[in-house]
């Protein structure tokens, strides 16, 4: 493969939406969930803006995008970022939090960066 390529592909992975990404490690999740390897929660949050004008938020600020539980108790706070992606202020708050309480706080930006998470 040849720079220019190598190049091109680089920016197309650069312009893959969050939503994207969440969908397919969403899908790869629920297969691991048929094969009982782990059981997930896709946590919401975010906001709506009413037909009044108000604005309604839900979930929690700064939560992750999933909670995955583990076999032998073990518990993975999942955020999913693009690959230029950042954690925001309340994110980083929250990863704070559920780490001093010796929970896994993980970004991931694709299925394969999950997929070596789960099996290390």
């Amino acid at each position: 493969m040849n720079t220019q390529s190598t190049h091109h592909q680089v920016q197309h992975l650069r312009k893959i939406p969050e939503k994207q990404i969440q969908t397919a490690i969403e899908q790869y999740l629920g297969i691991l969930e048929k094969r009982k390897l782990l059981v997930y929660i896709k946590n919401n949050s975010g906001g709506l803006k009413a037909k009044n004008g108000s604005f309604i938020r839900f979930g929690k600020a700064g939560s992750p995008d999933f909670l995955l539980f583990l076999t032998g108790g073990q518990t993975i706070h999942l955020e999913i970022k693009t690959p230029k992606g950042r954690l925001s202020e309340s994110q980083k708050r929250y990863q704070g939090q559920v780490e001093a309480l010796g929970h896994q706080y993980m970004v991931v930006r694709n299925v394969n960066d999950l997929n070596k998470l789960l099996h290390n």
